[in-house]
């Protein structure tokens, strides 16, 4: 004979499947409410890496001002993951290759970057490994900022 359990220890099986059903409609809520930012994010995402590989050896003035667009997007869409500070890394290095030819279309695509990287870290998911982005991406900024003002073509 098996001995019964304690009226402490005993849980009807309605109580443990409430708290499974709980737990199954939190993850829901969390991938309804956070699913459309993260694919606009990573659609942002794969905009910016297709424009800095349509340019990678003749950068082109006509895609700089969109190629900035997305990737604010996709820090905007992506910023606690490393795919945002990926499609930072993209525009800013898209940037340095655009400066020789045309400084003021770098410091357009540069300028929305930068602020989205300073809107991402001022929240409180994006603070994690943008500050070093935001730093350079004030220094190709004010870089451009400089060539363009003084009418100075590299």
């Amino acid at each position: 004979m098996v001995p019964e359990r304690p009226a402490a220890q005993k849980r009807p099986a309605a109580s443990r499947l409430r708290y499974v059903a709980a737990f199954v409609l939190a993850l829901l809520c969390a991938g309804l409410a956070l699913g459309p930012r993260l694919v606009r994010g990573y659609l942002a995402l794969q905009w910016i890496r297709h424009l800095v590989a349509r340019n990678e050896t003749a950068p082109r003035v006509a895609d700089a001002r969109p190629a900035g667009r997305w990737a604010a997007r996709a820090v905007e869409g992506l910023c606690p993951l490393p795919q945002a500070s990926e499609a930072a890394r993209h525009a800013l290095d898209f940037a340095r290759r655009l400066r020789p030819k045309d400084a003021a279309a770098a410091r357009a695509l540069v300028t929305p970057v930068r602020e989205a990287l300073e809107r991402a870290e001022s929240s409180w998911l994006g603070a994690y490994g943008l500050g070093t982005l935001r730093e350079e991406a004030w220094q190709v900024e004010n870089t451009l900022l400089i060539d363009t003002d003084a009418g100075v073509q590299p």
